[in-house]
């Protein structure tokens, strides 16, 4: 193996190998500090010039995932959000229907009482109506011997009014 398969053979080894986690940092100056301290020894594991201008792509597209991921992460988080509102909407609504419910049966237990008492009030109208017949039945009974009485008074003072005509003349 040549010189330059073996630096090949070592950068995709290392593309893909990232430094440890306490060399990581987002500051840009640590960044800085470490591809200037271990630049060359990672020339001497085999990279180049050209292959950390890779790197350096890798990097930038892995960054650009990142963001992206990011921004998925965002609107996650915010249909999340979302969705708890809608959830809360619906147990507020739940509650409403049960309340609504509640006044509805109570509705229907007074509409019930109601619709008994009117029941009680028809029985005892009925009722009246039955003891009235036999009382309108005696009252047109008592008005037509009344008027055949006050027929008869009239008859007879019409007999007697002649006559006291004649007395007093």
């Amino acid at each position: 193996m040549g010189k330059k398969q073996g630096r090949k053979a070592g950068n995709s080894k290392n593309k893909s190998a990232s430094p440890p986690a306490k060399e990581r940092s987002s500051s840009p100056a640590t960044d800085q500090s470490w591809t200037e301290n271990d630049f060359d020894e990672m020339r001497e594991e085999g990279f180049s010039p050209s292959n950390f201008s890779e790197l350096k792509e890798e990097l930038r597209t892995q960054r650009k995932e990142t963001k992206n991921l990011e921004k998925k992460v965002e609107e996650l988080t915010a249909r999340v959000i979302n969705a708890e509102k809608v959830i809360n909407e619906m147990k507020e609504m739940k509650s409403m229907t049960r309340e609504i419910r509640d006044k509805c049966t109570s509705f229907s237990n007074r509409l019930d009482q109601l619709e008994e008492r009117v029941s009680a009030i028809e029985d005892q109208m009925n009722e009246m109506k039955r003891e009235e017949k036999p009382k309108e039945k005696r009252r047109k009974r008592n008005e037509q011997s009344l008027q055949e009485v006050w027929d008869y008074v009239k008859k007879k003072k019409i007999h007697l009014l002649p006559f006291r005509a004649n007395q007093n003349n």
